[in-house]
């Protein structure tokens, strides 16, 4: 087995204090272990009594994996005593759960699994389209984002909405490593009256806030001047995590459903798309003016 090395190139796992991507990285290590040892999920799920598609759910990091079940398969795949002690030392790394779990039940369906990746991720890159990203908006701009979403709503579950979000907005304020953001702001999300007229002069006076002040944050506009380009089909994000071990992931919330991209070839693409985007953009001075010009219009 090959396992995880580290930026300094020890023989060693990086550890991770979330519970998302420790559970995907503990399935990778799992899948290497059986691929090593010539079983197939089949035989796995056997050993354990567990099902095949049990089995690849834990590979996948889809299902949380339990103690008993990892002591099953470290001995079905034969792990040596270093292999066994740091798989089971990752297992026990850090909480059981995450921050965002006392949301949960106000929750889009598996947004949850974003919001655990986007925990432990160290840069975002986004491209907008039809509205300006969660971690950029103001408390009203949301509220309105959610109310237009979900008409029939209560407001207790609205206002638990826009606490969620704004507890996500903390990631980009944590100390020692800030959450860095690199995104691209299609023009249209910028135009579209959401809220009224007040509540988006306060968004656009927040975005020209971060445009000047955070740097951790990079705003660039794409106006709709540049005409047709690469991402006109919606928006997207990547997620770059601190440990080079940890896959690149592409997220795409489509109307039906939420999708993660890990294929070589769709990284590839979307990291070339992004930096289309970023090339036809303006830059962040002419970004921030872009802002400041359209406070003046409203």
């Amino acid at each position: 087995m090959t396992l995880s090395r580290s930026r300094g190139g020890g023989r060693q796992m990086k550890r991770s204090h979330g519970p998302v991507v420790r559970m995907r990285r503990l399935g990778r290590e799992l899948r290497r272990l059986r691929e090593d040892s010539r079983m197939t999920i089949e035989q796995a799920g056997k050993a354990i009594d567990r099902s095949d598609s049990t089995i690849s759910r834990i590979e996948n990091g889809g299902r949380k994996l339990q103690l008993i079940e990892l002591r099953g398969l470290l001995d079905a795949y034969e792990a040596s005593k270093e292999q066994r002690e740091l798989l089971l030392n990752l297992f026990q790394d850090g909480p059981e759960q995450g921050w965002w779990t006392v949301y949960e039940d106000a929750l889009p369906p598996n947004l949850a699994t974003y919001i655990g990746l986007e925990a432990d991720a160290a840069t975002l890159r986004v491209y907008t389209l039809a509205m300006v990203h969660s971690l950029l908006r103001t408390e009203d701009y949301s509220r309105a984002i959610h109310r237009a979403g979900r008409p029939t709503a209560q407001n207790s579950e609205i206002d638990t909405l826009v606490a969620f979000h704004s507890h996500r907005q903390e990631a980009l304020t944590r100390k020692p490593h800030p959450l860095e953001l690199n995104a691209v702001l299609d023009e249209a999300c910028l135009r579209r009256f959401v809220g009224g007229r007040e509540v988006m002069r306060a968004q656009l006076q927040y975005l020209a806030h971060y445009a000047r002040e955070v740097p951790n944050v990079t705003l660039q506009v794409l106006p709709f001047s540049k005409g047709a380009h690469a991402a006109l089909h919606g928006s997207f994000t990547i997620l770059d995590f601190p440990d080079p071990a940890e896959p690149v992931v592409v997220y795409l919330d489509t109307p039906g459903g939420n999708l993660y991209m890990q294929k070589p070839h769709d990284i590839r693409r979307f990291d070339a798309d992004f930096g289309r985007l970023r090339g036809m953009a303006l830059d962040e001075e002419e970004s921030a003016q872009f802002l400041e010009t359209l406070l003046e219009e409203l």
